[in-house]
């Protein structure tokens, strides 16, 4: 299988796991993402992978948004609960599914800052899934280890170099002890601190 079309799917399942290990008191805990709760992690990624299907069909933004308003179709209860794992997995199946269809990899989709390849649309979204599989786990007492090719994958797809801050997207760069793991290394890369435990 082509490696980022495995390293997605990789990503996925990490995440997944990790969504279906949440215990009902845990849907509103914090996460190293300072100004999110489990709930609000969980529903950045089903928004983010419900972009996916329409845009790897080729539709614009403006086309591929109005498909999203329509996929909203479980109820959420407050964004809490088993429903909103439900969502995930509705999410997840159909951006996999839009992912493997032949051909998706190798077109082009429309993004905000314009066309863009699929396969670096891709990267990013395992970018997303790899460090986000992380807080999950952080947040809610999951193995936080990572696969290792996952982790490998990511620091050599790294959407910047180094310093990721300047996208306001992350935190300054964390400094890490000396003989720090690959996965320490990037989660500091990222404004993580890899001893991140909850408050309290």
């Amino acid at each position: 299988m082509d490696e980022v079309l495995a390293m997605f799917l990789s990503g996925q399942h990490e995440f997944t796991a990790r969504v279906h290990a949440i215990s009902e008191d845990q849907w509103r805990a914090p996460t190293p993402d300072t100004e999110w709760t489990v709930a609000d992690l969980v529903n950045h990624l089903i928004d983010e992978h419900r972009w996916a299907p329409p845009l790897l069909r080729g539709l614009d933004l403006d086309a591929a948004g109005k498909v999203v308003e329509g996929s909203r179709s479980l109820p959420v209860d407050g964004g809490v609960g088993a429903n909103l794992a439900e969502l995930w997995d509705e999410a997840a199946a159909g951006s996999a599914d839009a992912v493997t269809a032949d051909g998706a990899i190798d077109r082009s989709v429309d993004l905000s800052r314009g066309p863009t390849p699929a396969r670096t649309y891709l990267r990013e979204m395992v970018f997303d899934l790899t460090i986000h599989s992380w807080d999950l786990a952080k947040a809610i007492g999951y193995d936080e280890l990572l696969p290792r090719e996952l982790v490998e994958f990511v620091r050599a797809n790294m959407p910047g170099s180094g310093d990721l801050s300047g996208s306001g997207l992350f935190a300054k760069p964390v400094e890490v002890r000396e003989g720090a793991t690959e996965q320490e290394q990037l989660l500091a890369a990222t404004g993580r601190d890899p001893s991140w435990s909850p408050p309290g």
